[in-house]
């Protein structure tokens, strides 16, 4: 059953999960993704349980942060009105359909997402 996010096809959860973690080890700490990695993180993003809440007011970008507590690297959504919140990448999969295809990071204010 493929999974399509950001434009790539992934065959499994754990290959979607394997990109993932890819995404948050390469990426600069505290600076917005762009590119693929930027669509791939916002498409994942809405398959959230919570997408709605953690999208918010809208997005204008995603990050990737280190989380001290928890010794982990984390997503860090960035809204328009400068808020943030941390998402899990296991609830994503968890809810991940096949080629279903929720709003992403739709509407951004720059070109952080998607561009």
């Amino acid at each position: 059953m493929p999974y399509t996010l950001g434009g790539l096809s992934f065959n499994t959860k754990k290959e979607v999960c394997a990109h993932a973690s890819a995404v948050l080890n390469r990426a600069a700490l505290d600076k917005f993704l762009h590119g693929p990695d930027a669509r791939f993180a916002c498409d994942l993003l809405a398959h959230h349980p919570d997408a709605s809440r953690k999208r918010g007011v809208g997005v204008i970008g995603i990050t990737v942060v280190h989380i001290a507590d928890w010794g982990t690297r984390n997503f860090r959504v960035v809204r328009r009105d400068g808020s943030v919140d941390n998402w899990s990448i296991k609830k994503c999969i968890s809810h991940l359909r096949p080629d279903d295809h929720p709003e992403g990071c739709h509407g951004s204010q720059s070109g952080a997402v998607g561009g």
